[in-house]
């Protein structure tokens, strides 16, 4: 008896977790958002008001950001540096796509940062600019959807995931 109910306990605590850490992902997802929209407003400033090369523009927001953003820029720069054959684009598109898998961005997330990239040194300054600011209007359109969204989630899954521990105890016993 004595062994069921602390097992009753484990199944519905950590569905409780479980429902809090799935609460938290969206507020993740924003944080992350926040920094990319930063990096890339220091990007826009890099290459409109500093005239410097993408490379170096890369590196420098790489050491200006923390967290999994840096990891991004900081991989891009360097193999824009190394460059091997590759196109700006393309070389965007294959840090992306490996980094992907650190981050709480959602898969449009990066489709947007993908469309980014295939811009990404062919254009002018001012397209340049421009392709940068429809990125940060994107992020910011999505972060306030996600500000309404995550309020909610914040309390309806650690709900659910009590609701479903205990759920799962009732059909076990």
């Amino acid at each position: 008896m004595i062994l069921q109910m602390a097992g009753a306990m484990l199944i519905v605590l950590t569905s409780t977790i479980a429902g809090i850490c799935w609460g938290f992902q969206t507020a993740y997802r924003i944080e992350e958002l926040q920094a990319l929209q930063r990096a890339m407003t220091m990007l826009q400033n890099q290459i409109g008001f500093l005239y410097r090369p993408l490379p170096e523009a890369l590196e420098e927001i790489g050491k200006n950001t923390r967290g999994v953003i840096e990891n991004l820029f900081c991989a891009v720069a360097k193999d824009m540096e190394q460059r091997k054959g590759l196109s700006g684009e393309d070389i965007w598109k294959e840090a992306v796509r490996q980094w992907q898998y650190g981050t709480c961005l959602a898969k449009e997330d990066i489709e947007a940062m993908l469309c980014f990239g295939a811009s990404l040194g062919y254009l002018d300054m001012a397209e340049q600019k421009a392709s940068i600011a429809l990125l940060l209007e994107y992020i910011e359109i999505t972060m306030e959807n996600l500000r309404q969204k995550s309020k909610k989630q914040i309390k309806l899954y650690p709900s659910m995931g009590i609701l479903t521990g205990l759920l799962l105890v009732v059909v076990l016993l």
